[in-house]
């Protein structure tokens, strides 16, 4: 019996009942078998194949058994062109969270319920923005398998995931910036990254990535047009910024070209180093982040008393808490905005591919201004009488003035 133009569907006597087989091709002309117990059954899977092959949603059945944690591996090979530390988090966060949890099961036997139990339990232990995190990682894996053809549909659909409260970071103000880049060595040492960092709003990589030859001391600009990039087995090197946005070049007031060719001066730097890196590791070559952080950003913050080394109750380790390289960024986008530069303007600027980012940095700076514009109106409105004056209307009328019942009178 022909169902549609390809299945067909064939009875079969065994020794202890009657099977029907649906036999069919797939979208590549690969022969597939189906066994049923019952016709009616036989000929609903038979219709579903045709239609299925027909929008294109055919799945093939072996691939959907395929277990999740071979699928993964196969998505982390599947972009060469990753920066080698976004690959880094995202191996991480495979190999440590979602194979353990997920791996052994067959990609096509997963549903919403199956995800949303794991990012319940991964909820309880981690904090919302690491279940966020590895969520997008899980989510990702299995978009790759609709366009391998091994899933039909995504079960991350409709999940819960836990709300991630804003984070207040502090903005740093000028005399905080400079006991922080003081802390960092002055113009002998990093203290230029600080403010190559506050006042153009550089990413760390990009600042770390800065040559001689891309400061213009006559024209008082800066080219941006590489930045320190990892490989995926650990290497450090200079490359491309991520994307053509990132390729631009800033004006720099003038004390800032001042510090920066100080700096040059005092490393032992000219104009004809033209490739030579303006920040580098203690034996040379370009810096590493994390232990950039570790021997040269704690201490100083420490120092400069911006932030501070604090036991983590969860682990029992000491981390860090405090003020961190990118927060000079958010607060060079707090200075754009109370400068009233426009939205177009600080995107150029700050390096962005799209408006939507700076629009999201704007409206949090947006909202700490309003904030504190609030704070100043109730300080002037909300207590309408004068300090001043309620000392003199207490004099008046015989009663202690704050001052004598702090006793700062006696």
């Amino acid at each position: 019996m022909m169902v549609g133009a390809v299945a067909s569907i064939h009875k079969r006597e065994t020794s202890r009942s009657v099977r029907y087989d649906v036999r069919y091709r797939d979208p590549t002309g690969r022969p597939r078998e189906k066994a049923f117990a019952r016709k009616k059954d036989a000929e609903r899977f038979a219709r579903q194949v045709e239609v299925d092959k027909d929008r294109g949603l055919f799945i093939d059945p072996a691939m959907a058994r395929t277990p999740l944690a071979d699928v993964a591996r196969e998505w982390l090979a599947s972009n060469p062109g990753k920066r080698g530390g976004s690959w880094q988090r995202d191996e991480v966060a495979v190999r440590r969270y979602i194979v353990p949890d997920l791996g052994e099961r067959p990609i096509g036997s997963l549903t919403p319920g199956d995800v949303q139990a794991v990012v319940n339990k991964w909820s309880a232990a981690r904090a919302p923005r690491t279940v966020r995190r590895e969520y997008g990682v899980l989510q990702s894996i299995l978009n790759y398998a609709i366009r391998l053809d091994m899933l039909g549909r995504s079960p991350c659909r409709g999940i819960n995931l836990p709300k991630a409260a804003p984070v207040r970071r502090h903005v740093v103000d000028a005399a905080e910036l400079a006991r922080l880049a003081k802390a960092l060595g002055g113009v002998e040492g990093c203290g230029p990254m600080v403010y190559l960092g506050a006042v153009t709003g550089l990413r760390w990589g990009e600042v770390a990535g800065l040559r001689v030859g891309r400061v213009d001391a006559d024209a008082g600009t800066v080219a941006v047009v590489e930045t320190i990039v990892r490989g995926r087995k650990g290497s450090v090197g200079v490359g491309l910024p991520k994307s053509e946005a990132g390729r631009r070049t800033l004006a720099l007031p003038d004390v800032l070209v001042e510090m920066l060719t100080a700096h040059m001066a005092a490393v032992g730097l000219t104009e004809a180093d033209d490739d030579a890196l303006l920040f580098t590791a203690p034996g040379g070559g370009p810096l590493r982040y994390t232990n950039w952080l570790r021997r040269v950003w704690y201490p100083a913050t420490i120092a400069a008393g911006l932030g501070e080394m604090v036991e983590d109750e969860a682990t029992g380790r000491r981390r860090y808490e405090g003020l961190g390289f990118h927060d000079l960024r958010r607060a060079s986008a707090t200075g754009l905005v109370a400068a009233g530069v426009d939205v177009k303007t600080a995107q150029s600027v700050l390096g962005h591919t799209g408006a939507r980012v700076t629009l999201d940095l704007y409206a949090q700076v947006v909202t700490a201004q309003q904030q504190a514009a609030a704070d100043a109106m109730a300080a002037r409105f909300l207590d309408p009488t004068p300090r001043d004056k309620r000392g003199m209307e207490a004099q008046s009328e015989g009663r202690p003035t704050e001052a004598e019942n702090d006793g700062e009178g006696l």
